[in-house]
């Protein structure tokens, strides 16, 4: 089957009306009739699909299972906000409840004489509240309220759906993902105890997804996750139009260095405004040890680092392996929320790539002023430095932080206004930029060459907006839309 796509404009190739491409048995192929079929898009704005550069795809399927808290404020709130969710899920009394998107914990007391479970989680995912009769149910001890590891190590113990429940949630996650126009997903951290779930949804899977895993659990998940058939997928052969089911593998090590900047918990180099120098959670030694673990394995390194003394231990660690070490691991520096000019530098030169999560300028922009002071906070996500060095960047959503929508992240880069209006000038970057960062960029950041791009010969994974991105005004851009997103050549949303 050869179709023709006529009358549309590809902004990342000269954006001029009129243009068109052609389709091929899943690719994109030369424009040489004859044609099976000819498509007039009505000059219509099309892109390549997007590809997710740092995501938890679960996390966010089961985000799709809970309580939204985003305005909830006081302890009264949380509790009608869960009685509410438990009426409309049909759940028991005693059944513990997970509110998320808190953007601030209540007062626990009130909290604590409450029979419902609660697990409140603030936005960041990084700290929460476990009342207690969570606490009594989960084996927990008496703080109510955790952040970072001593978090994270409670929130496994929280319940997950079982069964047709989460598959549900798991089939509407990825359709989210693909309403956006991602066709390439990441699960950011791929525990252990995730292994059997994703033994149940694979079978599922309609996206492309690469995992990363902890040094202590990689060797194990390569193992488990390394089907024939899968393993083609996610190198791009034999794909073809009619297959449409996702490729699942295990890309690579993720290791965490810090915590976030909305919490002060974020390793810095200076102290924050009010004093502390936020949280270490890796030590030199351990960094080194991960790094050299990655590259003899031949294994991507993703590094967790918000703070600019986080990402000096991950630069510090590389530049002690051997070039060639170094670039087997191709790395990875996730959110580089605070990097300062110099750290820029040794990042070009050690061929590291930034992940910036540069959605924290609306989201959190207002706290990063008050945390950081107005010299720091103004260049958090310092696209536009990055950009002027010739460095290759990608941007990403975190979700469940955000919805996992690469639009909103080029919105974001742009304009970089904090919800209260406040422009973080001097680090905004154009639009072509932004959408480079999400497409080209983000498929040479997993080492995908066969897609990000518009060309002959390239896996035909393409999205159709609402408008032209180039012709926007700059207040216009959050208003983008994705309307047809296509998987190998197939229209997978809306779902045909």
């Amino acid at each position: 089957m050869k179709t023709l796509y006529k009358n549309c404009m590809l902004p990342l190739a000269g954006g001029q009306g009129g243009q068109e491409f052609c389709v091929g048995d899943g690719k994109f192929v030369l424009a040489q009739p004859p044609y099976d079929e000819v498509i007039d898009l009505g000059g219509a704005a099309v892109l390549p699909a997007f590809c997710d550069a740092h995501s938890h795809l679960l996390a966010y399927a089961l985000s799709l299972t809970q309580a939204d808290g985003a305005s909830a404020v006081t302890a009264q709130d949380f509790i009608a906000c869960a009685e509410r969710f438990a009426r409309e899920n049909g759940m028991g009394e005693l059944d513990l409840v997970t509110i998320r998107n808190a953007e601030s914990l209540p007062d626990p007391a009130p909290l604590e004489t409450c029979l419902r479970p609660l697990h409140i989680q603030l936005r960041s995912g990084h700290a929460g509240l476990f009342n207690k009769a969570a606490r009594r149910l989960l084996g927990l001890g008496e703080n109510a309220v955790l952040e970072e590891t001593e978090y994270l190590a409670a929130t496994r113990r929280v319940p997950l759906p079982e069964g047709e429940a989460l598959k549900a949630a798991f089939a509407r996650a990825q359709a989210r993902y693909s309403s956006y126009g991602v066709t390439t997903a990441q699960e950011g951290i791929l525990t252990r105890e995730m292994f059997p779930l994703y033994d149940t949804l694979l079978p599922a899977l309609s996206l492309d997804v690469v995992a990363y895993s902890s040094p202590a659990d990689y060797d194990d998940a390569r193992a488990r996750f390394r089907p024939k058939e899968r393993e083609a997928g996610a190198r791009g052969d034999n794909d073809s139009a009619s297959d449409l089911r996702g490729a699942f593998r295990v890309g690579g090590v993720k290791i965490f260095l810090d915590g976030s900047p909305q919490q002060k918990t974020a390793l810095l180099r200076a102290p924050y405004e009010g004093g502390g120098m936020g949280m270490q959670t890796m030590s030199a030694a351990e960094v080194l040890d991960a790094c050299r673990f990655a590259a003899g394995r031949g294994a991507q390194l993703l590094a967790h680092c918000n703070g600019d003394g986080a990402a000096e231990l991950f630069l510090d660690a590389l530049e002690r392996l051997p070039p060639a070490a170094r670039a087997s691991c191709r790395p990875v520096l996730i959110h580089g929320q605070i990097l300062g000019d110099d750290q820029l530098e040794r990042i070009k030169r050690l061929g590291v790539i930034p992940s910036f999560f540069v959605a924290h300028v609306r989201e959190f922009g207002d706290t990063h002023l008050k945390n950081l002071g107005e010299a720091r906070g103004m260049r958090i996500s310092p696209t536009r430095s990055a950009l002027v060095r010739g460095i290759p960047f990608t941007l990403h959503q975190d979700a469940p932080v955000c919805e996992p929508d690469p639009l909103e992240a080029v919105a974001c880069a742009v304009l970089r206004t904090t919800k209260a209006g406040k422009r973080l000038a001097g680090q905004e970057i154009s639009v072509s930029d932004a959408l480079r960062a999400v497409t080209e960029h983000a498929a040479a950041q997993y080492g995908f060459f066969d897609r990000g791009r518009i060309a002959a010969g390239l896996r035909a994974d393409f999205v159709i907006l609402n408008r032209d991105p180039l012709a926007c005004n700059a207040e216009d851009l959050p208003g983008l839309r994705v309307v047809e997103t296509y998987l190998k050549g197939r229209r997978v949303y809306p779902a045909e």
